[in-house]
């Protein structure tokens, strides 16, 4: 993919003065409303639909694992295409918002036709639920990448930002909170039977779901100012984004954490019904998620005002150690425990919205590094960035445990054996209190502070005039894109390449470029097969059901197909390279460049990040 032409930097949004203003409260309530009803069908797919689909519907776990696993690998490819995608759109209506309202329409239907599935039981229905969840995927993503790059982009003040996703996680904690009561709401009117409460359901999310969009699409603006920025090819992009230390140690955080998000949504039906042994299971599921989310909900305006205090990072690390011991806590859980259980619910559930804001805020912070560093605006491609792997370990979270639960024997509608209750409780509670606590040593590594935002935001400033900024992490001096050793364009072409292989280049010639291409495009594609053939042997016959295997044949897979794909975009700058190479004295000075960015951590006061 050919390098964008030579431009000269955009003028910094803190040049317009209307850019420093408060967001209008009625632009903040057009972005946040739509917020409720999808928090609303989120938890309904995440914590309702699965035993529905299981206990009603009597599709085997196994296949229900298997099915979550395909959608969770498709929608993790689609990220990254998604975000470059709507980054190099350009219509009359925006480059956000037409691919958001595609996603609003689609996501409607198919979250319908997920809750009112046609009459059948059995093995044979994956057919149904299979195609209907990985479809879903393709528009949430059309909505969620395009929408999380418009908020970054909204503002450019840190406070205004996490004033923003504190409004977000607000009305998600509110829809989290109807969602959980919502069919025990509905069976209250008089609604009997799992398939007429999930009808109604249906019927409700999407007309709501429908209007706040709507409202969203006539009353959030795009900024003008950055439509105008310059765009970057795809495999550049990633690889500066994974020079970045702040979005390095974010990202492998988000990895490790991606694991146990979907577990306990997951497997709260279970736990309570066969671990607890609750004599009223799904009121007591409703119960404890109820209070979870009321807890969050009240905790929410302490976390933002005690973040403007101490810093974001600190409230990140505070929060997650509730989550790690909380989990732990969990464990402990057994029949009779209710009301001990509502209180645990209250201390692990004062984290549960935080997140909704506080990642959002701290990503924004991480987009403007990057354009201190490159001299772009990638909103959309880092807001696919954050999920692509992370999805692919939240194929784990999300099918591995009902394929075990399958494999030690569950049985549903009937009491358990004493393995299957253990097996539920060790993946309910120890196994994220295990990761998060590994995702939180690794987030105190994160070398952002609100001061450090500042100093780019000035840096930023300082390029737009032509001048060099200084990098607040490492203290080295950062040129603007104009009096770089390298020019812009031959910078993006020589990033189609790891430094490995451009140093191979200048000791064996440029066809080792393409050489180290094709070995890269192959490996993918072996490892691409091989999942894809053991995912086939598991999934081939209805009648099967797959257990672990399969599940973590499609996430190999997946993840392999993705790789393929990032390694075929590579294969045309190679041959480009290998026809009209960059001479030695260019590609030196860039891996010099490269080099010359990891110096050691300044240690003068006003660089430092604290």
């Amino acid at each position: 993919m050919p390098a964008e032409p030579h431009s000269p930097p955009a003028p910094s949004p803190d040049a317009d003065p209307a850019a420093k203003n408060e967001l209008p409260f009625e632009v903040k309530m057009a972005f946040v409303a739509q917020a409720f009803w999808a928090a609303v069908m989120g938890i309904t797919l995440a914590v309702f639909l699965p035993k529905f689909y299981t206990d009603t519907i009597l599709l085997p776990a196994g296949m229900l694992a298997a099915a979550v696993a395909l959608a969770r690998a498709f929608d993790a490819v689609t990220d990254p295409l998604m975000g470059f995608i709507s980054d190099h759109t350009s219509t009359r209506w925006g480059r956000r918002r037409p691919w958001i309202a595609l996603g609003v329409l689609g996501n409607s239907v198919v979250f319908y036709l997920l809750l009112v599935p046609p009459e059948g039981t059995g093995a044979g229905m994956v057919w149904w639920y299979a195609p209907c969840f990985i479809v879903s995927f393709l528009f949430v993503t059309m909505v969620s990448v395009p929408r999380g790059a418009l908020a970054v982009e909204l503002t450019i003040n840190p406070r205004e930002r996490t004033s923003l996703y504190g409004m977000i996680a607000l009305f998600v904690a509110l829809g989290l909170i109807v969602g959980a009561i919502l069919p025990e709401f509905i069976k209250g009117w008089g609604v009997s039977g799992s398939r007429d409460v999930m009808q109604t359901i249906a019927v409700l999310c999407v007309v709501g779901y429908l209007l706040t969009n709507l409202w969203f699409l006539q009353g959030v603006p795009e900024r003008k100012d950055f439509l105008k920025r310059g765009t970057n090819p795809f495999v550049p992009g990633v690889r500066r984004a994974m020079r970045s230390k702040p979005f390095r140690v974010m990202f492998a955080s988000h990895v490790v954490t991606g694991i146990p998000i979907a577990i306990p949504a997951t497997l709260m039906p279970y736990y309570v019904e066969y671990v607890m042994k609750s004599e009223e299971p799904e009121q007591w599921t409703g119960f404890l998620l109820l209070t979870y989310l009321v807890a969050g909900f009240l905790a929410l305006p302490f976390w933002v005002g005690l973040s403007r205090k101490i810093g974001r990072l600190k409230v990140w690390l505070i929060v997650s150690f509730i989550g790690v011991t909380g989990g732990i806590a969990w464990f402990f859980i057994g029949p009779g425990d209710e009301y001990l259980a509502l209180g645990l619910e209250v201390y692990v559930g004062m984290q549960a919205s935080v997140w909704f804001f506080l990642g959002g805020a701290m990503h924004g912070d991480i987009v403007d590094y990057d354009e201190l560093m490159t001299g772009k605006r990638r909103e959309a491609q880092f807001a696919a960035y954050w999920t692509i792997i992370p999805k692919f370990a939240l194929i784990l979270g999300a099918s591995i445990p009902l394929a075990i639960m399958q494999g030690v024997g569950y049985v549903p509608n009937q009491e358990q054996t004493p393995e299957v209750a253990m097996t539920i409780r060790v993946m309910f509670a120890l196994v994220p209190a295990v990761l998060n606590a590994i995702g939180l040593s690794i987030m105190w590594w994160y070398p952002l502070s609100e001061k450090a935002h500042e100093l780019i935001r000035a840096g930023i400033d300082e390029h737009a005039r032509g001048k060099p900024a200084t990098d607040p992490i490492t203290g080295c001096q950062v040129l603007p894109s104009s009096e770089r050793p390298v020019d812009e364009n031959t910078s993006w072409r020589l990033d189609h390449f790891s430094r490995r292989e451009l140093q191979a280049s200048l000791d064996g010639g440029p066809g080792r470029v393409l050489r180290g291409v094709v070995s890269s495009v192959g490996a993918a594609a072996v490892l691409t097969a091989a999942g894809g053939w053991v995912a086939h042997a598991e999934l081939s016959h209805v009648a099967n059901k797959p257990g672990v295997l399969a599940s973590l044949a499609v996430a190999v897979g997946g993840l392999s197909f993705a790789l393929l794909l990032f390694h075929l975009l590579r294969v045309k700058p190679a041959l480009r390279m290998q026809r009209d190479p960059v001479d030695r004295q260019t590609i030196q000075a860039h891996l010099d460049a490269l080099a010359n960015a990891k110096a050691p951590p300044a240690r003068d006061p006003a660089a430092a990040t604290g």
